[in-house]
């Protein structure tokens, strides 16, 4: 049978069970509108009934309980929705990056005032066909060179603009190492894979308090919602895949349609952040590479996730267009695209004016544009005189119309291929515009869903603690009236 003290312990645990409720409630209140913070609730149950069946217990009618005791303050997170959402906000990274540098590559082809390349190079032609119309006029051989000049100096000006936007994305350093890749030490790419580093230090050191904590059974649930906005921060960098124990242990792993690779592990029972770097091949068509290192020494053969565009243009049918690092990857090759275009059409408007613009015989040497130029880098015209004589300028008016090959583009015309340029940078814009539009409303329905499991109904809790206030109360008078009963079988029966 129960001793005289029976009633008191089950009142004593009533009292401190809901005041432990009341403690988390008001957590819970405290913390409404605190971003990344997952409700909590105190799980109570019976403690163990009194007592189990033996031949010293006949007597009692049957089991008598024991009061109550808070089993864990849980806390209410979806895991799934988690997956979901970080998923999510690893398109709307690359989206965002991929919108971010193509609208800046979208200012370098301007037509202002009537003075960007596409005006300045009908210009050109037209000044070609006055030559012809007014050939003894030196007017208008003048009026010549200074629009030559300034076709060649806006030809200058943009591949300077988009090699600035190439340089922002990804600068490697001069010497190989190691051998056979140059490491990136500068740009956005070099910038994205430090703070990659930071927050998966970040989160090793919190899964390791995680990890002693539970170890002593304590709820770390305030811990685990930080490591959580470092997961779902981590994932605005690239696809990653997480697997965490019942003991708090972590792996984080960045995963592309090639594999996947650790960036967090555990490592005898401790939680381990691998550094990672970006690193540009040495091959005549770069890649750059995203290298995993754990002892202090980027090796080749780490080398895991190869930032290439074999995925990166149709990323929602393969798993590797995700993340910012995908998109800086996929920018770049934009930007790379566009300079090989100009370059193009820079050399073919030297190549074709050059056969036409002067009487010189071939071989002579002098040139209406410097023959040397590599590209639209150098485009310039050709210091001296220049003898134009109507042949010659009638040949150059004509190529305005003249159907040409530029780069892998057929039967074009200079003004044709530069809309092309033009048009296709409008429609990037445009495109990466609708998708960060549409990943954006996705994330933001699934965080809908997160906050409808996860977040705090203030009205709800308000409900709780009234409820938890009364069982307290309730407790409390229990207390009270087992303190008189006490009181009156101590100090009155005499």
């Amino acid at each position: 049978m129960p001793g005289t003290w029976f009633g008191l312990e089950i009142a004593k645990r009533g009292v401190m069970s809901h005041r432990t409720a009341l403690d988390v409630t008001g957590h819970n209140i405290a913390n409404a509108n605190t971003e990344g913070y997952s409700r909590q609730e105190a799980v109570l149950k019976p403690t163990d009934p009194w007592t189990l069946p033996d031949l010293a217990t006949k007597m009692l009618p049957g089991q008598l309980g024991t009061g109550v005791s808070v089993e864990e303050v849980r806390r209410i997170r979806d895991y799934y929705l988690d997956v979901q959402s970080r998923q999510s906000g690893s398109y709307e990274g690359y989206w965002e990056k991929r919108l971010d540098l193509a609208k800046r590559m979208e200012t370098v082809f301007p037509e202002p005032d009537g003075r960007g390349l596409q005006a300045v190079l009908l210009n050109f032609f037209n000044d070609w066909q006055d030559v012809n119309n007014n050939p003894a006029d030196p007017g208008v051989k003048k009026a010549v060179i200074e629009s030559a000049d300034e076709l060649a100096g806006i030809f200058r000006q943009m591949h300077t603009q988009l090699s600035t936007i190439g340089e922002g994305i990804a600068v490697a350093a001069a010497g190989e190492d190691p051998p056979g890749y140059f490491r990136v030490v500068g740009g956005m790419m070099s910038f994205e894979a430090d703070k990659i580093n930071l927050i998966t230090k970040r989160i090793a050191d919190l899964s390791n308090t995680i990890i002693r904590l539970k170890q002593n059974g304590a709820s770390p649930n305030d811990l685990l919602d930080q490591r959580d906005a470092l997961l779902d921060e981590l994932a605005k960098y690239g696809n990653i895949k997480t697997t965490i124990s019942d003991g708090g242990q972590i792996t984080v792993s960045f995963i592309d349609a090639g594999g996947s690779f650790d960036i967090v592990k555990m490592n005898n029972g401790q939680a381990e952040a691998g550094q990672v770097a970006v690193f540009k091949d040495n091959s005549a068509d770069p890649h750059y590479h995203l290298l995993l290192d754990y002892d202090g020494t980027f090796d080749a053969a780490d080398a895991k996730l190869d930032l290439t565009a074999r995925a990166v243009y149709s990323p929602l049918l393969a798993g590797s267009g995700q993340g910012s690092l995908l998109g800086l990857e996929a920018a770049r090759q934009d930007n790379a695209k566009l300079l090989k275009d100009l370059d193009d059409l820079a050399l073919k408007l030297v190549e074709l004016v050059n056969g036409g613009a002067t009487d010189s015989p071939p071989g002579s040497g002098i040139e209406f544009f410097d023959a040397s130029a590599t590209g639209a880098a150098d485009i310039k015209v050709k210091a001296g005189y220049l003898d134009i004589i109507g042949q010659n300028a009638i040949n150059v008016a004509r190529l305005r119309s003249t159907l040409i090959t530029v780069g892998s583009v057929a039967n074009t015309t200079f003004e044709n291929f530069y809309q092309g340029i033009v048009a296709q940078v409008g429609a990037n814009v445009d495109h990466y515009a609708n998708m960060l539009e549409n990943q954006q409303a996705i994330g933001s329905q699934i965080e809908a869903l997160r906050q409808s499991v996860s977040g705090v109904s203030v009205d709800e809790e308000l409900t709780r603690m009234i409820q938890f206030q009364y069982g307290y109360q309730a407790s409390a008078r229990m207390l009270a009236l087992q303190d008189e009963l006490l009181d009156y079988l101590i100090n009155r029966i005499r």
